[in-house]
């Protein structure tokens, strides 16, 4: 079980400290992103979740793919705005209210997506939603931080690579999701 939170967590982290970087590259302070960060990060996936849920009582195994897919699609974007080191932080600005909202949902559009195969899945999501928080300000306050602290081409290899992993980690946790769910059921079509 923890393994798999992890599996879920984990890329969620690196493409935060992939953001939290490149914040820092344009001079922020650590905390304001932070907690913004980490506020949008602990209630986006509570849509997607509530929406599984709702699937999934119904389709279990459609949804569990569907969760999949949406993993592996995720994965693929990340990688491809990594590798053209495209970033939504360009426009980011904490300076009022309008833009701290506007800033907490262009960063948390992967917490949102994954919420679907997180709600389609058997996970405690308190403990997820916990960890994610946790580890979102961790992430995001150590990013802005480094990305303050070394050469401007340094931090922005840090960020690309955090972003590259974060995709290849997406698309090989929607991988695993899929196999999960559909292997058993070719192997066994009709229950044991």
């Amino acid at each position: 079980m923890s393994l798999k939170i992890a599996a879920f967590v984990f890329p969620l982290g690196l493409d935060t400290l992939a953001l939290a970087i490149a914040l820092g590259l344009r001079g922020f302070r650590p905390w304001r992103p932070a907690l913004i960060f980490s506020a949008f990060e602990g209630v986006m996936p509570l849509f997607g979740i509530g929406l599984a849920r709702l699937v999934t009582r119904r389709f279990e195994t459609a949804a569990v793919v569907t969760g999949g897919i949406i993993l592996v699609g995720l994965g693929i974007h990340s990688v491809r705005e990594a590798f053209r080191g495209e970033k939504e932080v360009e426009h980011i600005t904490f300076s009022s209210l309008r833009s701290l909202l506007t800033a907490g949902l262009a960063i948390s559009t992967d917490e949102l997506a994954i919420g679907f195969p997180l709600g389609a899945s058997d996970l405690p999501i308190p403990v997820v939603l916990i960890t994610i928080v946790c580890q979102t300000l961790l992430l995001a306050s150590f990013g802005v931080i480094v990305g303050n602290r070394v050469r401007s081409g340094l931090a922005q290899n840090a960020s690309r690579y955090a972003g590259i992993s974060a995709g290849i980690v997406f698309a090989l946790v929607g991988l695993w999701l899929i196999v999960e769910r559909v292997v058993p059921q070719l192997l066994h079509p009709f229950g044991s």
